[in-house]
């Protein structure tokens, strides 16, 4: 960071000019730290199935066969909260391996 940012970082916002304000507004802008990417929730088997693009019945089959386990948030009685990206891989996969059998 250079002296100019530090002293308007000092600087009351009614006290800069506008040239100083945008400089600043520049600097925020371009030195925010990436993103992470937000986990993708799935609520129930329905919406699972929606989520990969399969029929409820495949989805149900996965989870009582145990492939969907790791990506299981929450369990509940009834009440499941998957990772959706995690079931779509591992769902993914569990099908790449039955294809090569």
């Amino acid at each position: 960071m250079d002296s100019n940012i530090s002293n308007l970082l000092s600087m009351f916002i009614c006290q800069m000019t506008g040239e100083d304000f945008l400089k600043l507004h520049y600097y925020a802008n371009n030195t925010q730290t990436p993103k992470t990417p937000q986990t993708k929730y799935a609520y129930g088997i329905q919406a699972l199935s929606e989520y990969i693009g399969c029929c409820e019945s495949t989805v149900y089959e996965l989870k009582k066969k145990g492939i969907l386990d790791k990506a299981i948030i929450s369990h509940v009685g009834r009440k499941i909260v998957f990772d959706a990206e995690m079931a779509r891989q591992l769902a993914s996969e569990y099908q790449t391996i039955q294809r090569q059998k």
